[in-house]
């Protein structure tokens, strides 16, 4: 199985982000040539990659650092509404020159990296990070993640009727006919 280092994707799709950026800012695509559809698609394919690696990258982050169920809804929520915020944003700046908007973008990711640098080289020192305080809300919380106190996603999960496994361990098996058979046994 391979295995990357969590900063590896993440800067390779930052730093393919930026060099797409440099690249619009040099060339700008003529409209209506289709000598230059090739290129557009690859620079287009090449940014949904990055976009990928971006987003798949910063999700695990945030599920390594929030590891509390509840404290991951509110920081998901969080994440997802700075997209939407940016995403409004870019609809409000449509009347911009392309250089400008590319310029926008492009410091925008280098702060961002920047930041996230900053971010990994104090987890690198054991520098205690502070958790922001998540405000309780005022109402009755109902819903599929809410029907017991804890952990109720996870119960009845795993097809086991409901029955609530919170620090219950299950009788070790010593009859050889529950035991795990071995793989050969099972195919064959």
């Amino acid at each position: 199985m391979l295995r990357l280092r969590r900063q590896i994707p993440l800067l390779a799709g930052a730093l393919l982000h930026a060099a797409l950026l440099v690249t619009l800012f040099c060339w700008a695509p003529e409209p209506r040539h289709l000598v230059q559809a090739p290129l557009l698609y690859a620079i287009i394919v090449l940014w949904g990659t990055g976009s990928a690696l971006n987003k798949t990258s910063i999700s695990i982050l945030l599920g390594m650092l929030y590891e509390d169920k509840e404290r991951q809804d509110f920081i998901f929520t969080i994440y997802h509404w700075w997209q939407a915020v940016a995403i409004f944003t870019v609809y409000l700046w449509s009347g911009l020159p392309m250089k400008a908007k590319l310029s926008i973008m492009l410091l925008t990711l280098a702060v961002a990296v920047g930041t996230y640098l900053w971010m990994e080289h104090k987890l690198a020192q054991h520098v205690t990070y502070r958790l922001p305080r998540i405000p309780r809300p005022r109402h009755k919380m109902r819903g599929y993640r809410y029907l017991e106190e804890d952990d109720s996603d996870e119960t009845g999960s795993e097809g086991d009727g409901g029955k609530d496994d919170s620090d219950d361990h299950p009788a070790e098996a010593t009859n050889e006919d529950e035991q795990p058979k071995d793989d050969e046994d099972q195919l064959g």
